[in-house]
């Protein structure tokens, strides 16, 4: 335990540092020069200078949430544009809104900025504004006259780029603000060797730079075609914005995100000067009705990149370039919870627990973690403590942990369902243990994986139920033993926007090891989609109870009793057929003229579990258990209706829930 703590220490005061760039000044380097240069002069050929082109634009808000092995979207309102688009020098745009058709998936009420309706026509010209300004206001440009003075420039790699005209040699050029703490720009400059023209900007922020105290990050990646050969102008744009909530920190976040495509070019379409007067944008203020569009609007969505997965090699770039500094806009004292039921809960053990939490930012590059909290029925503290700091391309984190932990790999129930349930009857889905924990943590993300890393020492203790619900009686808590050891836990994981993905987990102690499995994905249907999922574990022979496996009820097996099956072998599939239905919408709030899609599955499943080890609840009957089944995932999805039958003996369960795309805030 001392070496955990000293080697944890030292790299989280020490550090890696950052590869050595070659900061400087822009003015001591030749092409930064040369292309300030010429986006100065791009407009004086009055030929080339006037165009004409068509944009098409899919705009998306979306929540995104955390469930630890990676981020799961759901698109709540998608907006598809057609833009006419006319430039004129110097530096003048005008916007003409032709088509515009929207949809929306989840109650809401979005109202976006105007701008955010149109697209970049000038890389921004020498000052960059998003949002009307509400969210960025008059930041330099790297490529002006006052970004000369407020930037550092490193040069990097010569790459090629593909483009609509073929393949362009480009410098990468590093960018960040002389000081962290001013307004700027943090990300890589793309520039043409034969003109340092801009072919290509991916960048972000400083925290600074933010107007709007939602705003958590901006990521904005503008690429150039070249025009006949003549005049490089928009080809693709992206613009992302990350929102959170200033007050609290959760693994919740809202996501704006447009992403461009501009083609269809006329040079030397010229426009009277008046033309350009007035707004930038112009056009109906909200969505036409009716029009020709070439296939339904969910359907467009498919092929769009994931709002987190994308941007996530930008932000880490940033903050590398910063040293490893923290790029998050939001306050940096908030209070701090995995979801809402980490402030409040019930369970049998405990009883009601109320919980705070905070998160304090320490300076640009710690961030430090802290929760407290007490069951009112076992008079029991637990708590939390942890210093994290980024890393290289990941983060490092000392923790230490007081908890009562359940068993199962995987949530079965919300935590407000759960709560619920224990409060009034003590029909509690959980079998705790006591957990103190210290150790020292590593994630990151490696060739698409999230790789979470860890070295521990961990103690368990068995606990007793102690609650009274309001009617019946609280089931005994089970005795899953208790002892101490020096734990090394891998995780990978790798998932998409909508939860498909795999994962896999690998615990060491001295005297057992465990690994466990998951994988889910989906085959396209003539109607729907087959979701096929499965799950598996095994352990040691010196296995602890408190690690061992459980299968049974929700969350696993429907129409089997819960966790009936355990031990140290489990092995779990489920084929499912999604098929779109259209249901009345109830009237939730800002729900109106809206259909929300449900989905209905029927599905079959089997789970075995081997390895008995019988001092504990559950048995390892070797014995396939199959069932069959019938899924609601209404409106939304925001709700679940589960329904399941064992095969096996007739016995049917019922689960009525938040839809598990939700567990992880409340």
């Amino acid at each position: 335990m001392r070496l955990v703590l000293r080697w944890s220490v030292l790299l989280l005061v020490c550090g890696r540092h950052a590869q050595a760039q070659d900061w400087r000044p822009g003015d001591t380097i030749d092409l930064i020069r040369r292309a300030i240069a010429h986006r100065a002069s791009r407009d004086a050929d009055t030929l080339l200078t006037a165009w004409h082109a068509e944009a098409h634009g899919i705009l998306r808000y979306a929540s995104v949430l955390d469930h630890g092995d990676g981020p799961v979207e759901r698109v709540v309102r998608a907006d598809e544009l057609r833009i006419e688009v006319y430039g004129e020098s110097p530096n003048l745009s005008k916007q003409i809104i032709r088509a515009w058709r929207d949809t929306s998936f989840l109650p809401n009420r979005v109202s976006y900025h105007r701008d955010h309706l149109g697209i970049v026509a000038n890389d921004f010209g020498p000052a960059i504004r998003l949002g009307q300004g509400d969210e960025v206001r008059d930041v330099p440009h790297p490529l002006s006259d006052a970004g000369l003075a407020r930037y550092l420039f490193a040069l990097g790699d010569t790459v090629t780029l593909n483009g609509p005209q073929g393949r362009v040699l480009v410098v990468a050029v590093q960018v960040r603000p002389t000081s962290p703490d001013s307004a700027g720009t943090v990300g890589t400059l793309y520039l043409d060797l034969a003109r340092a023209a801009l072919v290509r900007f991916r960048f972000t922020f400083t925290p600074v730079s933010y107007r709007d105290g939602t705003v958590e990050e901006i990521t904005v990646t503008l690429e150039n075609a070249l025009q006949d050969f003549t005049r490089w102008l928009p080809w693709r744009q992206s613009i992302m914005i990350r929102r959170g909530l200033p007050l609290f920190d959760l693994p919740f976040r809202t996501v704006i995100r447009g992403d461009w495509t501009i083609d269809k070019y006329e040079l030397g379409v010229h426009r009277p000067s008046d033309w350009f007067a007035g707004a930038f944008l112009v056009g109906p203020r909200t969505p036409m009705r009716g029009g020709m569009w070439d296939a339904p609007l969910a359907a467009q969505l498919v092929a769009l990149p994931a709002t987190d997965a994308d941007v996530a090699m930008i932000a880490r770039e940033a903050s590398t370039a910063l040293g490893g500094a923290l790029l998050d806009g939001l306050p940096h004292l908030r209070f701090s919870g995995t979801g809402i039921s980490d402030f409040i809960r019930i369970n049998r053990v405990e009883g009601v627990t109320p919980a705070i939490g905070t998160r304090l930012a320490l300076g640009a590059l710690f961030v430090a973690r802290g929760r407290i909290g007490i069951g009112l029925s076992d008079h029991r503290i637990i708590g939390s403590a942890s210093l994290e700091r980024r890393l290289g391309a990941g983060t490092l984190s000392l923790n230490a942990a007081r908890s009562v932990r359940d068993i199962g790999d995987l949530p079965v129930i919300s935590g407000l369902g759960n709560s619920l349930r224990a409060a009034v009857s003590g029909d509690d889905y959980g079998d705790y243990s006591l957990v103190d924990r210290f150790g020292l943590q590593y994630s990151t993300m490696l060739a698409g994986f999230r790789v979470v890393a860890s070295v521990a020492g961990e103690s368990y203790a068995s606990v007793v139920t102690t609650f009274r619900p309001i009617s019946g009686t609280a089931t005994p808590n089970p005795a899953l033993g208790g002892g101490d050891q020096i734990v090394l836990h891998v995780t990978l994981s790798r998932r998409d926007s909508h939860g498909d993905g795999i994962s896999l987990d690998h615990e060491a102690a001295a005297a057992w090891q465990r690994v466990s499995g998951s994988a889910r994905g989906r085959v396209a249907m003539p109607v729907g989609n087959l979701v096929l999922s499965a799950m598996a574990g095994i352990g040691s022979g010196e296995l602890p109870g408190y690690r061992s496996f459980v299968l049974g009820g929700r969350g696993t097996l429907l129409g089997v009793p819960f966790r009936a099956l355990g031990g140290r072998r489990i092995a779990l599939v489920e084929a499912a057929w999604a098929i779109p239905v259209a249901l009345p919408t109830p009237p939730f709030p800002y729900a109106r003229w809206i259909r929300l899609p449900s989905v209905f599955s029927p599905y079959l499943g089997a789970g075995v579990a081997g390895g008995e080890m019988p001092d504990l609840p559950w048995r390892a009957t070797g014995r396939i258990e199959p069932i069959a089944g019938l899924r609601f995932d209404l409106w939304g999805p925001l709700l679940r209706l589960d329904a399941g039958m064992s095969l096996r003996t007739g016995r049917v369960g019922v689960a009525i829930d938040i839809h598990p795309d939700w567990w992880g805030l409340f």
